[in-house]
C-alpha cells in the first residue's frame, strides 16, 4: 500500500512537466498546421549564423571569426563577438533537421521547454503548490517575450526563457545566507554571456540584491569574498572565448552599433482587449510591449496585496515591489525619450525598455504564487477565486497567442519582411535594376507581382535540404559589428540639452554603414561576376576576369583581415566605408585570398576556455557521482 502511495506521488510530481512539454507542443503544432516558417524582424539575420556554424561543422572546416558560408561569404565577423558556442549549438540542431522550418519547430518547442521548466522551479522553490505552479508556468510562455522567439527569432526570448535560473541562484543565497553557491553561479553567467550578452547584464537584478543580502547578513566574511570571486573567475574562464574576441576587436577596429531605437515607442503600454470577428475569439496583446489591461488588474492586484501583507510576508513584499519597479522601468510612465537624447548608448544597447518585462514578469508571478498560497490555506473557499482567476488568464493568453502567431505565419512575410525597403527577395536581389521597390500611398513597400513570386519562392525554400537557397533569396543589410573606415564630422555639442544631436548622430552612422554593406557587398552587379570557393583552412578564395580595371570585391575587411590579389598580400588598399576593398585586376583571371589572422596569445586563450567546458562538464560528473556513492554507503551501513 504504501509502495503504491509512493508511486502515485512520483507520478503526480511529473505531471506538472508533462502539462508544459504539451503546451509548448501545442504552439509548435499550431504553427505546423500553417506550413510556414514565421519570418521577424531577427530571422534573416541570426539564420545567417547557424547556417555559418552548420556549414562549418558540416564540412569540418573551422573558423572562430570569419564567416565562410553565412552572410554572402563576406567575410564579417558575427559569432565570435554574439555567443559563438550558442551559435554551434543550433548549428548541429540544424543539421540534424535538415531543413528551417523543422528548425524553427524544434527549436521553438525548446526554447518552450527551458523557460516553462524554470519558471514552475522557480515558482516550486518560493512554495508555490504544483497545481499553481502549474498554471503560472503555463501562463508566464504566452506573455512577454517568451513567445518572441517562435514569432520573430528575437533573442530576448531567450532572455526570458533563462530568467527564472538566474532566480533559482538568487534564491539559493537568499536561502542558504552564509554561502555563495559559486559554481551555480559562474556557470550561470558563462552559459548567459555565451547565448546573449544582455541576458548576462539582466541577470544582475536578481543576482546582485541576493549577493548584497548575504553580504550584510554576514557582515561581509571572507569567505563569502572568496567564493564570489571564484564564482567570476569561473565565469569569465568559461565564457573567454567570447569576452576575448569581443575586447580584442573593440580595441582594434571601429565596429559599428546596433541601430538606435525609438525607446517611447518600445517601451511597454497597455492596450485592450477586444472581440475579434475573423478568426472568432477574444484578442489581447501580451507580448513584447503589450499589457492587456485584465492582466494589468491582476498584476496591480497582486501589488497592493503584497503592501498590504508586508508586515505578516515580508519575501512576498519585496519580491513583488522589486517586481513591480522593473514593470515601472518597462514602461512609458518613464520619459524614456528623453532619456535617451540624454544618454545615447540606451537606444543602440537597450533599444527595447519593454526588455524590463523578462525581469519583471517572472517576480510577478511568483508573487502570485505566493499570495495563492496564502489564501489556499486560509480557506478552501478561495479556491474557486484563485484557480479562476489565473485558470481564466491562461486561457485569454493562450487562446490570444495562437491567433497571432497563426497571423504571423500566415502574413509574417508580408508584415515583417515583405513591406521593409532593407530586405530584397528574389529577383530584387538577383536583377535589381529591373525589379525596383514600388511605394504605395501610406508609405509603405508595395508588393508588387514579382515580389509576391519571390516571397512565395522563399517560402518554399524554407522546406527544402537546400538551406543556402532561403538565405539567397532574401538580403538584409543590417550593420551590426561591420567595421567601418569612415566617420561624418561629429555635432558641437554645447549641453544636455544638444543630447539628441548625438543619438542622431550615431543612427546615421549606422545607416550609412548598412547602406554601403548593400551596396558594396550584396549587390547583385558586384558579386556577379565573382565566384567564391571554400577552402581548407578557413579561407575564402575569390575568382573572376577582368580589362585590367580596378575591382570592388565584396567581401569585408577588418584590421585582422589578410587579403592576397593574384599572389600579393595587399597592406595597403582602397576600401568602402565597411571596409569592402577595391584592388588592381590584371587581364584575364584574377584569384583573391581572404583570411583572419588571429594572433597565438588569443588562440591560446580560446584553447584554454573551450577546454575547460568539457573538463568543469567531467569534473561535475566525477563529484556528483563521488556523493552518491558515499550516500548509499552510508545507507548500507545503517
Amino acid at each position: 500500500m504504501k509502495e503504491n502511495k509512493k508511486r502515485k506521488l512520483e507520478y503526480q510530481a511529473y505531471l506538472p512537466y508533462a502539462a508544459l512539454l504539451l503546451l509548448a507542443a501545442y504552439f509548435c503544432f499550431r504553427q505546423m498546421l500553417t506550413g510556414n516558417v514565421i519570418i521577424g524582424s531577427d530571422t534573416i539575420f541570426h539564420y545567417n549564423r547557424f547556417y555559418e556554424t552548420a556549414e562549418q561543422i558540416k564540412h569540418g572546416n573551422f573558423n572562430w571569426f570569419m564567416s565562410m558560408y553565412g552572410y554572402s561569404h563576406s567575410g564579417r565577423v558575427i559569432n565570435a563577438l554574439y555567443g559563438p558556442l550558442f551559435a554551434y549549438a543550433n548549428g548541429l540542431l540544424l543539421l540534424l533537421v535538415k531543413t528551417w522550418y523543422r528548425y524553427q519547430i524544434v527549436s521553438s518547442f525548446i526554447v518552450y521547454a527551458v523557460g516553462g521548466i524554470g519558471m514552475y522551479r522557480a515558482l516550486r522553490r518560493f512554495n508555490s503548490r504544483r497545481s499553481v505552479a502549474t498554471i503560472l508556468a503555463m501562463l508566464y510562455l504566452t506573455i512577454g517575450w517568451m513567445p518572441r522567439w517562435q514569432g520573430a527569432t528575437n533573442f530576448s526570448g531567450i532572455s526570458a526563457a533563462m530568467m527564472p535560473y538566474g532566480i533559482l541562484v538568487a534564491a539559493d543565497m537568499i536561502f542558504a545566507e552564509k554561502k555563495i553557491p559559486w559554481v551555480k553561479m559562474g556557470l550561470l553567467m558563462a552559459i548567459a554571456l555565451e547565448v546573449h550578452l544582455l541576458t548576462a547584464v539582466m541577470y544582475m537584478a536578481f543576482l546582485l540584491p541576493a549577493w548584497l543580502y548575504v553580504l550584510i547578513k554576514n557582515k561581509g566574511q571572507r569567505q563569502l569574498w572568496l567564493e564570489t570571486c571564484q564564482a567570476v573567475g569561473l565565469a569569465v574562464l568559461l565564457a573567454l572565448n567570447t569576452l576575448a574576441p569581443l575586447l580584442w576587436l573593440s580595441q582594434t577596429n571601429s565596429l559599428a552599433a546596433p541601430s538606435n531605437m525609438n525607446m517611447m515607442a518600445n517601451a511597454l503600454h497597455l492596450k485592450h482587449t477586444y472581440l475579434a470577428v475573423a478568426p472568432r475569439g477574444l484578442l489581447g496583446y501580451n507580448q513584447r510591449d503589450g499589457l492587456t489591461y485584465w492582466l494589468f488588474c491582476i498584476f496591480a492586484g497582486q501589488i497592493l496585496y503584497a503592501v498590504w501583507q508586508r508586515q505578516k510576508d515580508h519575501l512576498n513584499s519585496y519580491i513583488t515591489l522589486y517586481g513591480a519597479f522593473w514593470l515601472f522601468m518597462s514602461s512609458r510612465l518613464l520619459p524614456w525619450e528623453r532619456i535617451s537624447n540624454r544618454l545615447p548608448a540606451l537606444a543602440r544597447y537597450l533599444q527595447f525598455p519593454s526588455r524590463f518585462t523578462c525581469i519583471a514578469y517572472p517576480l510577478l508571478l511568483i508573487g502570485i504564487g505566493m499570495s495563492a498560497e496564502i489564501l489556499l490555506k486560509k480557506s478552501k473557499h478561495f479556491s474557486w477565486l484563485v484557480y479562476g482567476l489565473i485558470g481564466a488568464a491562461l486561457a485569454l493568453t493562450t487562446s490570444s497567442m495562437v491567433r497571432y502567431m497563426n497571423a504571423d505565419a500566415w502574413n509574417g512575410y508580408l508584415n515583417n519582411v515583405g513591406h521593409n525597403a532593407s530586405t530584397n527577395f528574389g529577383h530584387e536581389v538577383t536583377n535589381p535594376g529591373k525589379h525596383k521597390n514600388k511605394k504605395t500611398k501610406s508609405g509603405l513597400i508595395a508588393m508588387t507581382p514579382a515580389r509576391k513570386e519571390a516571397m512565395r519562392q522563399a517560402n518554399a525554400a524554407t522546406h527544402t535540404n537546400d538551406l543556402r537557397k532561403f538565405l539567397t533569396l532574401t538580403k538584409k543589410p543590417i550593420a551590426d559589428y561591420l567595421p567601418v573606415y569612415k566617420f561624418d564630422p561629429k555635432p558641437v555639442i554645447t549641453g544636455w540639452a544638444d543630447g539628441y544631436k548625438n543619438k542622431e548622430y550615431w543612427q546615421e552612422q549606422t545607416n550609412k554603414a548598412a547602406r554601403s554593406y548593400d551596396k558594396t557587398v550584396l549587390n547583385h552587379k558586384v558579386r556577379k561576376p565573382i565566384k567564391f570557393e571554400i577552402l581548407k583552412g578557413g579561407k575564402v578564395k575569390l575568382t573572376w576576369t577582368s580589362k585590367g580595371k580596378k575591382k570592388r570585391l565584396p567581401v569585408v575587411t577588418y584590421a585582422q583581415s589578410k587579403l592576397t590579389v593574384n599572389g600579393k598580400v595587399l597592406t595597403k588598399y582602397e576600401r568602402s566605408r565597411i571596409g569592402a576593398p577595391k584592388v588592381a585586376s590584371r587581364q584575364g583571371k584574377n584569384v583573391a585570398y581572404l583570411e583572419f589572422v588571429t594572433p597565438l596569445w588569443l588562440k591560446l586563450l580560446l584553447a584554454i576556455s573551450l577546454l575547460s567546458w568539457p573538463g568543469f562538464i567531467c569534473l561535475g560528473l566525477g563529484i556528483k557521482l563521488k556523493g552518491k556513492n558515499a550516500e548509499r554507503e552510508g545507507k548500507k551501513q545503517k
